[in-house]
Order: C-alpha cells, then sequence, then structure tokens
C-alpha cells in the first residue's frame, strides 16, 4: 500500500476534550499537549507535534491512524484547506496558508506558520443526553477550557483558515456565544459548527448571519419522532418538531450563505430501519446526509447488545436500503455521502461476522485488556500488526 502523508499534524490544532488535551484530529486520540500547561504556541511546536510530524512523514497515516478514519477513505473533504488560494493575497489567512504549505512540503518538524484548523471543545455539557455519547459522564463534572485559551482563541482565528467550535452543543455555552459575537466578521476566517438543532435561538440565528461560515453539520440520530425521543432526549428539553424546524432555517441560511449542510445519522438497532428515510429527510432540507456504523465508547456489552446487536433481516433490510441510498446520493453528487455509505456497507459486512456475536465481543474485550498489561515495547509490534491486519480485512469486506 502507498505511503500516504496526512496533512493534519502541520494543519490542525484540535482541542477535543475540555480537559485541555490537544491532537491532531478527531480521529487520532493521541495526546501531544494540554492547554492547561502551556500556550497554543509551545504545544504547536512541542515534542508532542514535532514527534507527530516526523512519524508521519516515516511511516505515513495508516500506519500511525485507525483503519476506520474516513480521511483514510477518501472522505471528511471539508477538511481541506487547498481553497486559501481562494482568499486575498494580502490577509493574514492567506499568508500563513502559504508558510505553512512551503514547511509542509519541506518536510519542516518545527514550524513559524500558525494552524490553519482551530478546533475547540470549550465543556462536554449539552440539553440532550444522547445514547452513544462517550462525553455523557465528564459532561456531568461540567470541565470547561481554560479563561486564558478563550483568549488565545481570539488571536488565532485571526490567522486560521477554519476556527470550529464543538461540543457538547456549542451554542448552550456564554463564552463561546460571545466569542462568536465579538469576531471581526470581516476577516477570511470560515466558521465550521456542528449542533443537534435543537438551540438555535434568534441570538444564534443573528450571530450565524453575520459569520463566514465553511459548513454548518447537524446531527439527527433518527428519522421518525419516536427513534428520535428513544435515542436523543431522554427526559431533556428537546423536542423534534424544533429540530426539523430549525433543518429548514439552516437550508434557508445555506442558500443565502451557501456554505456545506450536513445532516448525520449514527445507525443503531433502534433506527437501522430508517437508512433510507433518513437520507430523504436529509436530502428534503438540501442537507447531505451522512451515515456511519454507532461507536461503542466504552465497549461495554450492555450497549452492544441493545444497539449493536442486529438479526438477519435487519441486516437485509439495512444492506437494500444503502444501495437505494447509495443511488439518490451519487444523483447528487455527493461524494463524503456516498463514501461513507460504502463504508457503513463494508463496516455491517465485518459487524455481522465479528461483534455482531456478543460471546465473540466479549472475547475480544478480554484479549485488549490483556493487551495492556504487556509492556509498552511488545505493544507496538502487536498494535502494528493488528492495524495492518484490520486494515487488509477492511479492505477485503468492500470488495
Amino acid at each position: 500500500m502507498k505511503k500516504f502523508i496526512c496533512k493534519h499534524p502541520w494543519a490542525h490544532f484540535e482541542v477535543n476534550n475540555p480537559n485541555g488535551d490537544v491532537t491532531m484530529c478527531c480521529n487520532n486520540n493521541t495526546v501531544l499537549g494540554n492547554v492547561n500547561d502551556g500556550t497554543v504556541a509551545e504545544i504547536w511546536n512541542g515534542e508532542g507535534f514535532q514527534a507527530s510530524r516526523k512519524r508521519m512523514q516515516d511511516e505515513g497515516a495508516y500506519a500511525m491512524c485507525p483503519h476506520t478514519c474516513p480521511v483514510l477513505q477518501g472522505g471528511k473533504k471539508y477538511e481541506n484547506l487547498d481553497w486559501y488560494t481562494e482568499l486575498s493575497a494580502d490577509s493574514d489567512q492567506h499568508t500563513n496558508a502559504v508558510l505553512n504549505e512551503e514547511e509542509f512540503n519541506a518536510g519542516q518538524i518545527v514550524l513559524k506558520s500558525d494552524p490553519r484548523w482551530f478546533r475547540f471543545t470549550y465543556s462536554y455539557a449539552c440539553n440532550l443526553d444522547c445514547y452513544h455519547c462517550y462525553q455523557r459522564e465528564d459532561a456531568k463534572m461540567r470541565i470547561k477550557l481554560p479563561d486564558s485559551f478563550m483568549e488565545e482563541a481570539r488571536n488565532y482565528a485571526r490567522t486560521s483558515q477554519v476556527v470550529f467550535p464543538f461540543g457538547g452543543e456549542p451554542f448552550y455555552f456564554k463564552p463561546v456565544l460571545d466569542f462568536l459575537e465579538n469576531h471581526n466578521a470581516n476577516l477570511e476566517t470560515r466558521f465550521y459548527f456542528i449542533t443537534n438543532a435543537t438551540l438555535l435561538t434568534e441570538r444564534v440565528y443573528e450571530t450565524l448571519d453575520r459569520l463566514p461560515i465553511t459548513c454548518m453539520a447537524a446531527s439527527l440520530d433518527a428519522a421518525t419522532e419516536q427513534s428520535f425521543d428513544t435515542l436523543r432526549v431522554r427526559g431533556k428539553n428537546a423536542a423534534w418538531g424544533t429540530a426539523i424546524e430549525n433543518l429548514h432555517k439552516l437550508r434557508d441560511l445555506k442558500n443565502k450563505k451557501d456554505f456545506q449542510f450536513t445532516v448525520s445519522m449514527t445507525v443503531n438497532s433502534v433506527n437501522c430501519q430508517e437508512i433510507e428515510a433518513f437520507v430523504d429527510l436529509a436530502l428534503g432540507v438540501d442537507a447531505e446526509p451522512l451515515l456511519l456504523l454507532v461507536a461503542n465508547p466504552y465497549q461495554e456489552s450492555g450497549f452492544q447488545q441493545e444497539f449493536l446487536h442486529f438479526t438477519d433481516q435487519q441486516f437485509a433490510i439495512m444492506f437494500r436500503d444503502i444501495e437505494s441510498a447509495l443511488n439518490k446520493v451519487r444523483d447528487r453528487g455527493m461524494e463524503d455521502a456516498t463514501i461513507l455509505l460504502e463504508q457503513l456497507r463494508t463496516i455491517l459486512k465485518q459487524h455481522r461476522e465479528t461483534d455482531n456475536n456478543p460471546v465473540r465481543f466479549k472475547a475480544k474485550n478480554v484479549a485488549r485488556k490483556a493487551f495492556h498489561y504487556l509492556p509498552e515495547q511488545l505493544q507496538i509490534p502487536i498494535r502494528k500488526a493488528v492495524q495492518k491486519s484490520r486494515t487488509k480485512r477492511f479492505e477485503s469486506y468492500g470488495k
């Protein structure tokens, strides 16, 4: 397999946990620093990022990243930053991007350029209680990023191509709303948002209306009110009707401002018969539907049994609906939707023969726990061998 060198270690600075841990993306959990222990500049050229850039050069993304990473499958086109050529030549964003491209092409490990993709999770707190959320327990602790980082974020928003406030629910936090409202909208920095589409108040809409937006992603996880209530609300103050109404408002905003608009669903045993209906719902609001199999965040047997165990009939319905949905998104020229549906089909084939069996899933968990007791020098070659085997097996299911 040809070595693929991903640009993320050179371009992305992501704080995907309000505890301050920094990574190069949301698909690779290797911690490269912590904003409670250093400034953005110190972390950006610290040992973690330097080692990540060096390893990416030497080994490539297939060796150091999860085999399920959408980027490795040709997805996540929205993370492509090549549009810097469209920016004004005298803008700070363009100047920084050109320098960053030069440093990447030269193989620099220590950079003079700043991050071009700046993503942060202020808090895990949210107004919903979603069934699959890996943040659920941490959200109760109400951990937040330090004020010092939020001040730094204002500065980096002036040079980054993309600023991505994440959550939790980003529109749930006053410091994030204040940050957005105080941003100079005349700058060419573009914003990326993921929202559950239930807290889009007039204040939020007014803010969104003045900001340059590159993508608005709404997570829904259902095509029916019954599934929505089962999977997302759980006593929290939110309504299916509000979410659908706001999706239509986001469609109108997209038509006005011309940004990418996506709606996502994690497929599970509750909503698995709604795949085509969900695609139709998304297309009805002029959004790109993104579907993937839900992850089991804590590898719990109970979660696996409740949400990731499918009958033969359910598998048959899913495969049928995926084929029908693929025709619809291909007709619209939706590349990411196509890639993810094809990947979902492949992963479901793999899942049917592996983790759909509860006994086999428990055995894998035992092996995983035993692995972590091994010395690190023994873990590394095993991890590489497993990664290579997973990649090969994953490719075989896609044929």
